[in-house]
C-alpha cells in the first residue's frame, strides 16, 4: 500500500485532550474525504463517517447494504458495525494485530490503519447486479480493480487482457497510436496486471491451461491490443455516456468467480507430500493461503502460486472452530467439511484444516453469512411452504451445517457465480492434505 494512502495514523490517540478529530475517509478510487469532527470526534461512530461519505460523494441514502466502513492496513482489515467507533479501534490496533496476525512486533508498531469506504461483504451478488447508479458502479469497479491488481482475484489470461483493455479505455479513453505506444504501456503495467504476471516466465509458478502462447507475448503488447480492440467497439460512443456500461462490463468478468466480493483472511494448510518427501528435513509441509469468504461460500487461494485450490458453496459445507487454547504453541484452526463425489461415483466428505490466527473471525463471518442466506431464502418461500418446511424440521439443524437445505433448483442458472458457485474454478484437492469420511461420519482415509 502506498505511503500517501496512510492518513489515519494510530498516534492521533496521543492528542487525547483535544475533542476534535481530523479523519480521512478513503475510497478505492483513491479519493479521500477530509473531515474535521469538531465535537466528540473521538466518539464518532462508523455510521457517522458513513453518512459523511454518502453526502460528499452524492450517493443514495439507502446504500448502507452496499457499502460499509472498514479499518484497513497492510496487516489487517476489519469491517466496522454502525455503532463501532473507528478512533477507539485505532487505539487498539496493535492489540488487534497481535491477536489476529502473525506479524512481528516491529511490523505491528509500524502498521497504520486507515478508514476505508468500500463494498459491504454482506452484499449479495444478486443485489449488486441490480445496481445502475454510476457512482456506485464506479466505486465497485475500482475496488474490483484493486483486488485484481493485488492478486486476490485470480482470473484467466485472456480475461486479464480483457479487463486491462476496459481499464485502459476508462482511464486513457480511445486508443491513439501516436501516444499509446508499447513503451507507454510498459511503464504502466503495474496498473493493469498483478505483480506475478509481470515476473519473468522462469520465476513464475502458475501456468493457466495448456496453451502458453499468451505468456510468451509481452504484456505491453497484450494490453495495447486489448485497448485498441475495445476502442474500436466504442469508436462512435461518447466516453462519458459509456462509463457506466464499462464499469459494469469489468465487474461482469469478476461476477463469474467464486471469490468475488469476499473478505480475505490469511492462513496455512498442509500440502500433500509423498511419504519420502514427508520425512526429508527442510521440506515445507504447509503453504500459505488466502481464505476468501462471501455471501455464497468459501475459497482457498494458494497465494504463492496464484491459483484457487478450493471453492465450496455453503450448501455443501460444514465447519468447526478449534481454538487450541490448551496448547499455546498451536495456532487456532478452522475445520472445513465439504461434499465430494469419489472416483467410484459415491458421495463422501473431505475435511480440510486451515490454521490461522484469524480463524475466530472467519468462523464468525461464515456463521453470519449462513444465517443471512437462510433468512433470505425463507423470505422468498411462500408462507405455506415455509410452515411445511418448519414442521419437518429440515431447517432446525445446527447453524454449523451450512445451508444445505436450500434446493439447487432454487438457484438461477446463468453464467455468473450465483448460477454456479464453482463455474470458473476446478478444485485441486490433490494439493492439500485431506481426510475422507462417509456421509455417516465413518473415516475412509486419514489425512
Amino acid at each position: 500500500m502506498d505511503e500517501d494512502y496512510l492518513l489515519v495514523p494510530k498516534h492521533q490517540q496521543e492528542d487525547s485532550l483535544n475533542d476534535s478529530l481530523e479523519v480521512v475517509i478513503w475510497m478505492r478510487d483513491r479519493v479521500g474525504i477530509h473531515v474535521t469532527l469538531e465535537c466528540g470526534g473521538h466518539d464518532a461512530t462508523a455510521e457517522d463517517l458513513f453518512e459523511v461519505a454518502v453526502e460528499q460523494r452524492g450517493l443514495p441514502q439507502d446504500c448502507a447494504n452496499i457499502f460499509s466502513i472498514w479499518l484497513v492496513s497492510p496487516l489487517l482489515e476489519l469491517r466496522l458495525k454502525k455503532s463501532h467507533k473507528p478512533f477507539r479501534f485505532a487505539q487498539m490496533w496493535d492489540e488487534f494485530c497481535d491477536l489476529y496476525t502473525d506479524a512481528k512486533p516491529d511490523e505491528i508498531s509500524r502498521d497504520e490503519p486507515l478508514v476505508m469506504f468500500q463494498r459491504n461483504v454482506f452484499l449479495t451478488l444478486e443485489e449488486e447486479m441490480k445496481i445502475s447508479n454510476e457512482v456506485m458502479l464506479n466505486l465497485l469497479y475500482h475496488e474490483a480493480k484493486f483486488n485484481v491488481i493485488e492478486g486476490r482475484y485470480v482470473v484467466q489470461p485472456d480475461e486479464y487482457d480483457q479487463m486491462a483493455g476496459i481499464q485502459a479505455l476508462i482511464h486513457l479513453e480511445h486508443y491513439n497510436p501516436k501516444t499509446h505506444t508499447q513503451e507507454h504501456y510498459k511503464k504502466e503495467l503495474h496498473k493493469f496486471y498483478p505483480e506475478f504476471m509481470q515476473k519473468p516466465k522462469s520465476s513464475r509458478f502458475f501456468k493457466f491451461g495448456k496453451n502458453q502462447n499468451e505468456e510468451e507475448e509481452l504484456l505491453e503488447v497484450r494490453v495495447q491490443r486489448a485497448h485498441q480492440e475495445i476502442s474500436d467497439e466504442y469508436k462512435d460512443t461518447d466516453m462519458k455516456q459509456a462509463l457506466p456500461g464499462l464499469y459494469r462490463r469489468y465487474l461482469e468478468v469478476c461476477w463469474q468467480y467464486a471469490f468475488y466480493g469476499s473478505a480475505f483472511f490469511e492462513g496455512k494448510v498442509q500440502k500433500q507430500v509423498g511419504k519420502i518427501k514427508g520425512h526429508v528435513p527442510g521440506v515445507e509441509k504447509d503453504f500459505e493461503v488466502l481464505v476468501a469468504l462471501n455471501t455464497d461460500g468459501i475459497c482457498i487461494i494458494d497465494h504463492l502460486r496464484e491459483e484457487t485450490v478450493l471453492a465450496v458453496p455453503y450448501e455443501e459445507l460444514s465447519w468447526a472452530l478449534y481454538t487450541n487454547k490448551e496448547d499455546e504453541n498451536r495456532m487456532a484452526a478452522l475445520l472445513l467439511q465439504f461434499l465430494v463425489t469419489s472416483e467410484e461415483g459415491k458421495q463422501v466428505t473431505k475435511v480440510l484444516v486451515v490454521f490461522s490466527s484469524q480463524a475466530k473471525m472467519m468462523d464468525a463471518l461464515i456463521n453470519s453469512c449462513v444465517k443471512r442466506k437462510r433468512q433470505q431464502h425463507d423470505q422468498s418461500v411462500p408462507d405455506g411452504a415455509r410452515q411445511e418446511s418448519s414442521r419437518d424440521g429440515a431447517r432446525q439443524e445446527s447453524s454449523r451445517d451450512g445451508a444445505r437445505q436450500e434446493s439447487s433448483r432454487d438457484k438461477p442458472t446463468q453464467k455468473y457465480r450465483n448460477g454456479n458457485f464453482c463455474c470458473k474454478i476446478t478444485n485441486k484437492l490433490e494439493k492439500m492434505t485431506l481426510s475422507t469420511y462417509t456421509l455417516k461420519g465413518e473415516m475412509i482415509k486419514p489425512p
